[in-house]
């Protein structure tokens, strides 16, 4: 699904490619190119165009930061913004979470957060630096399945997007003697 021709359910050969899938099965993107894939339901991982010759299995998947998940597919186009994606999922995450464990029950609320401060252009370096961090914490400490992959589309954005978030940062303004005020 996403930005492509031709939506819908298919079953394919396990080891087929995303390339195609998306190109050959999808008919490709219409009036653009494909940015990203993102794999696996709302916690797998956004995939750029450059790896769209990654085999889908199991291990090939989670070598690149995403995840067989669910089977699902979202194709995005070079108009889509990663932060965004990464804010949708964790909104979805966030509202999925049991509140068993502190990790996941809070951390998800954490990470939506802090993606709302970049979207809204408030966040800086160090908010990029305690979101990384936090994803790992969440990933690491949480005790079920999904909270251990919440994080995925945050990291897989942060890992092959960082420029999208950088981008969006608060520009502090440089003084003179070339330091920020």
């Amino acid at each position: 699904t996403g930005k492509i021709r031709n939506n819908g359910l298919i079953e394919v050969p396990m080891g087929i490619t995303l390339r195609e899938i998306v190109e050959e099965m999808g008919g490709g993107v219409p009036d653009g190119e494909v940015k990203a894939v993102q794999t696996g339901g709302p916690s797998g991982g956004c995939i750029p165009k450059s790896m769209l010759d990654t085999p889908v299995d199991y291990d090939s998947l989670r070598a690149v930061g995403s995840m067989m998940g669910s089977g699902g597919m979202v194709v995005m186009d070079t108009e889509t913004s990663m932060v965004e994606v990464a804010q949708f999922y964790m909104e979805f995450c966030r509202g999925e979470t049991c509140g068993k464990c502190v990790p996941c029950r809070t951390g998800t609320v954490q990470l939506y957060a802090l993606l709302s401060k970049i979207l809204a252009g408030q966040a800086t370096e160090a908010d990029l630096t305690v979101m990384e961090d936090l994803c790992h914490v969440v990933c690491e400490t949480s005790l079920c399945g999904l909270g251990m992959t919440a994080p995925n589309p945050v990291l897989s954005t942060l890992r092959y997007f960082k420029h999208e978030y950088t981008d969006l940062l608060k520009r502090v303004p440089v003084s003179a003697n070339g330091r920020g005020h």
